[in-house]
């Protein structure tokens, strides 16, 4: 109706979010792609295919922890929230900061300290603010399949660099809802398979509710600010769900 104040900012907002660039952050899920080394790689199998039946389907067999993926609390919190019992909106067009570490060359083990997360947001020019997605930006897409420094698949699931303690309390402090990278398991530090630092899953995010998202892909192309949209799967009781995360950018 004319004058509808409530149509005219829905017709905004869709205008407005229309204009901005879309980054798509996830890898596509197959048999190849690497997962975190307690996981088996998904299986993409043919039900039915056109010549038979006219229409084609497949059967899907995959661990709520495949490629880029939400872990809920209750992941590592025996009381914290399953993936269905969280907000659909928690992670909707939250804006997000970007730490670009790729110049540091991080390596499997390494642990980035809080002075780290400090010097790159001020060089970068933005302040993490409270209910903020921060995105921690290792470059290690680069070692997936196809990457321009690709290892053999199980590599990538058993190496990766961390984030220190206080690194993890000071995103807390912060006020984030999610934290997320392109590592297989965020802030967790790891050398051939040897886990050598978890504080935030085990301390500092998940039992504080604060989300994590790993696997994020193609990190280099993206701006340091921006917004980030990702909405799970309502998986009964699940412990975390693939998703995929769209980073918009003017």
């Amino acid at each position: 109706m004319p004058g509808d104040t409530t149509s005219d900012a829905l017709h905004s907002i869709v205008a407005r979010v229309g204009a901005l660039k879309v980054h798509d952050a996830s890898p596509t899920i197959g048999p190849d792609l690497p997962v975190w080394f307690m996981y088996e790689p998904a299986e993409v199998t043919p039900l039915f295919g056109h010549a038979e039946h006219g229409a084609a389907a497949n059967r899907v067999t995959l661990s709520e922890h495949t490629g880029t993926h939400i872990d809920a609390p209750f992941h590592f919190d025996a009381h914290g929230k399953t993936i269905d019992q969280l907000a659909p909106e928690t992670l909707l067009l939250r804006p997000y900061k970007k730490y670009d570490l790729t110049a540091l060359d991080l390596q499997p083990g390494d642990l980035v300290s809080a002075r780290t997360l400090e010097d790159v947001s001020d060089a970068a020019g933005f302040t993490l603010e409270r209910g903020n997605v921060a995105i921690i930006e290792c470059g290690w897409d680069r070692y997936l399949p196809g990457g321009s420094a690709a290892r053999e698949p199980t590599w990538w699931g058993r190496n990766q660099p961390g984030l220190a303690e206080d690194a993890c309390e000071a995103l807390v402090e912060a006020g984030v809802v999610c934290v997320a990278s392109d590592t297989p398991a965020c802030d967790v530090a790891a050398r051939d398979g040897e886990i050598i630092s978890g504080h935030g899953h085990v301390a500092a995010f998940l039992p504080n509710g604060i989300l994590i998202v790993e696997g994020l892909h193609g990190l280099e192309h993206v701006p340091s600010t921006g917004l980030f949209v990702a909405v799970p799967l309502k998986i009964e009781g699940g412990t975390g769900s693939p998703v995929r995360v769209l980073l918009l950018s003017d």
